[in-house]
């Protein structure tokens, strides 16, 4: 305190200001730090189902429906961890920014011709949840997901025997970011192959996933947590033989191109023919590897409605 001219002037004093400049250091870092670790915006949801489902209910055999056949199906969805950093597999072990994730899928599936199919994929996210990691808050809430729309060649057809066909399929980008329900762009070409005998039928796919990439090394501490283009294998093998119960097994696998881990999941479903338009089912199974963005567990319900009866 200091008088001049009958005014008092406070100056703070040397400690006080010391005290300051020791707090905006502190906080600077710790400021800057939160600004890094900002969760990138891309779509979480690895799986993508088959609207025609003429293979499995995910894995294409190389089969269109057939002209004028038009097939809805409406699903439940259930992820168990689909967000978690990890340097191993250990399945179900430790927190993710998503721990539970619950979506609601509307899928369509047109023939348009007897060699060309037409598709779309509706998601909408209920809810989801998680906790905390490095101060980065978890995408919880509900929204929409990442729709798709797609075209299916068929380059080989036969009653019986092999099948070819060549498939594409583009996200729109109109899904929720906040909740990873959204890339900037997806594209995903891919070629299928399948062998179709009278009860039975085995099919396979290749592709590549082509979306932007993100590292998440900042946020996780490990160079490799990215997100980005993936080589995309999967296969099938599918009961034809029960007239109203088919069963199915499928293996989906996801090799990173642009740095990042491997991933895959092993999914089993029963079909039942509840009517000669109306198919229920079931699927279910466990993911391995450890990719950040693959599930220890997912399960999903749900019915086909079909304008007829094809399997």
């Amino acid at each position: 305190m200091q008088f001049i001219e009958g005014v008092v002037v406070l100056r703070p004093s040397r400690a006080l200001l010391s005290a300051l400049s020791s707090l905006a250091l502190l906080l600077g870092p710790t400021t800057a730090l939160a600004q890094e670790s900002r969760l990138p915006h891309f779509n979480l949801q690895r799986l993508k189902l088959d609207p025609a489902a003429l293979g499995s209910l995910m894995v294409g055999t190389g089969r269109t429906l057939p002209q004028g056949m038009l097939r809805v199906a409406v699903q439940g969805h259930y992820e168990s961890l689909p967000f978690i950093f990890q340097t191993r597999w250990e399945p179900g072990g430790g927190t993710g920014l998503v721990e539970n994730r619950f979506t609601m899928d509307v899928t369509a599936a047109y023939g348009v011709l007897s060699w060309l199919q037409v598709s779309a994929e509706l998601p909408f996210i209920v809810q989801q949840g998680g906790e905390p990691h490095l101060g980065v808050a978890p995408p919880a809430g509900q929204g929409m997901g990442t729709p798709w729309v797609g075209l299916r060649t068929a380059l080989l057809r036969q009653d019986f025997g092999f099948q070819v066909a060549a498939d594409v399929t583009a996200a729109l980008p109109v899904g929720n970011e906040e909740l990873l329900a959204r890339d900037e762009y997806a594209v995903h070409p891919r070629l299928q192959l399948g062998f179709l005998a009278e009860g039975w039928q085995v099919g396979g796919e290749a592709g590549v996933l082509l979306r932007r990439k993100q590292d998440l090394s900042g946020l996780s501490g490990d160079s490799k947590d990215i997100i980005g283009n993936e080589l995309r294998l999967a296969g099938t093998v599918t009961s034809r033989a029960g007239d109203s119960t088919r069963g199915e097994v499928s293996v989906l696998a996801g090799v990173p191109l642009e740095g990042g881990r491997w991933g895959a999941e092993l999914l089993l479903a029963i079909r039942k023919h509840a009517l000669s338009w109306l198919d229920l089912y079931v699927m279910g199974g466990p993911g391995v590897g450890a990719s950040l963005d693959t599930p220890t567990f997912r399960f999903m319900a749900g019915a086909s409605f079909s304008t007829s009866k094809v399997d």
